[in-house]
């Protein structure tokens, strides 16, 4: 694949895109290929992961992730230099449609007046043939009709960066051998969920009858929920699973525009369908039951397919205390500042995340479980209902959760029925008091009329309830 004309108006992204990066390095693609989108997605995180990104945003309909640091783009080597890599997926009656970016993370929008355009090229084009690899393998058909690449990138670099990019490039190379720890890149930064992100403290789903309001945390839980359903459906309904993902991609472009309004309300609100309310309930209910149960990350070596579960907490803990000892050990005595500043920087060199004991493989596929509180038994499905070990039902942890709740005012636009008090005239005064009179036979009374049937969905019936239901 090569890089597009700039006379050809068929390869250029949308204005917007080029609008927000405006001033930067930046290139993409855009492509068609008639898979599913969560084969898509899958294979492209491994190669995301493949390509050394770290992973910032790992969403249904977006990936985002970076590498490199800006004080290893120093040494102007590719490997280092700060890039972001954004991956868009939507979901279209012919497959999947996917939308590459790549764009420098520079402070300042330092263009190519810094001599590094040659050096992004190279970047870009390399991130890009491996995403175009990965999608001509799960589509052949569409790799022999994907468009060129688009790049904003200048013509090129300015004449008196040159030879100071060839000379830094150079040194990078021998100061990379003594300092590659150093200049691996920034600290790995922790992936935020979507709703935590849009600085939220509550998320309200709404319908035109009622609202569900729930703290971000749990809302957080039932999109990572939701992704779940997603990426393994463990059985579950085809149309159910594309009810959940339908939710989540919406719930995902919405907090999107809201995150970029400024001034927005402090409580997001998304207004569903009601055939969206089984779907939210549903999420709820399983977000419910994680936040109850012991949650663990079950990382599968993709060399030996060795298991490993971990526990979250415990390495935040370790990870803590290590960072704690080795800042007391460095102050503890009087050293130079070199020393000091030498014994600072290691702190950044955890060495990798994952390393298989057996084969000592460094790439690992990670998914959540938990595990049963009656028996013990290790549970990895998606969707939490009743342990097939001993039939504890999951959902009996939640005992009378009701998240929706009828609206306490009426819809905006309708005006209140003002209440009319009629005076009353003061009756005559009071006579002799009538003999009693007795009663009446009485008729039997009249049997009530049968009610009318109530309304299945069948849908909404297959989605699972819990425990002491009564549907209304």
């Amino acid at each position: 694949m090569s890089w597009a004309d700039d006379n050809d108006p068929g390869s250029r992204p949308q204005p917007a895109v080029l609008a927000a990066e405006a001033g930067r390095l930046a290139a993409g693609a855009e492509r068609r290929i008639a898979a599913p989108a969560s084969a898509v997605r899958q294979h492209l995180l491994r190669a995301v992961r493949d390509l050394g990104f770290d992973l910032r945003a790992e969403q249904l309909s977006l990936l985002e992730a970076v590498r490199g640091s800006k004080l290893g783009g120093v040494t102007l080597s590719a490997a280092r230099v700060p890039v972001l890599l954004r991956v868009g997926l939507e979901a279209d009656a012919a497959g999947t449609r996917v939308t590459v970016l790549l764009a420098d993370r520079w402070v300042g929008k330092v263009g190519r007046n810094w001599g590094l355009t040659s050096v992004y090229v190279e970047l870009f084009g390399s991130v890009l043939s491996a995403v175009d690899g990965v999608l001509g393998r799960l589509d052949p058909a569409a790799a022999a009709t994907f468009a060129p690449w688009w790049r904003q990138t200048g013509p090129g670099d300015v004449a008196i960066m040159q030879n100071a990019a060839g000379i830094a490039n150079r040194a990078g190379a021998v100061l990379s051998r003594h300092a590659s720890r150093l200049l691996e890149g920034d600290v790995a930064t922790p992936r935020r969920a979507s709703v935590s992100r849009a600085g939220t403290e509550t998320f309200a789903f709404e319908t035109p009858q009622a609202v569900a309001e729930v703290p971000a945390e749990l809302a957080d839980g039932m999109l990572m929920v939701g992704t779940l359903v997603a990426s393994r459906p463990d059985g579950m309904p085809p149309h159910l699973v594309a009810q959940v993902r339908s939710l989540v991609v919406r719930i995902e472009e919405h907090l999107a525009a809201v995150a970029g309004t400024a001034g927005a309300a402090p409580a997001a609100r998304f207004t569903v369908d009601p055939a969206d309310v089984p779907v939210v309930t549903f999420l709820h209910q399983q977000a419910r039951i994680r936040g109850m149960l012991p949650v663990r990350t079950l990382r599968t070596c993709t060399t030996c397919r060795l298991e490993k579960v971990t526990n979250p907490d415990l390495e935040r803990l370790q990870e803590r205390t290590r960072r704690t000892r080795d800042l007391a050990s460095s102050i503890s005595a009087v050293v130079t500042p070199y020393v000091l500043a030498g014994r600072l920087v290691q702190l950044n060199g955890k060495g990798p995340s994952f390393a298989c004991p057996r084969c000592q493989g460094m790439d690992a596929d990670e998914t959540v479980v938990t595990y049963c509180q009656r028996c013990g038994d290790r549970r990895a499905e998606t969707a939490l209902r009743t342990c097939p070990k001993c039939q504890f039902d999951f959902r009996s942890l939640l005992a009378g959760d009701k998240p929706w709740q009828p609206r306490a005012t009426q819809p905006t636009g309708v005006a209140a029925t003002p209440t009319v008090t009629t005076a009353v005239a003061p009756g005559p005064a009071p006579g002799p008091v009538p003999p009693p009179v007795p009663p009446a036979a009485t008729a039997a009374p009249c049997p009530p009329a049968p009610a009318a049937p109530r309304r299945v969905d069948p849908e909404a019936e297959q989605w699972p309830r819990p425990p002491g239901y009564v549907p209304r």
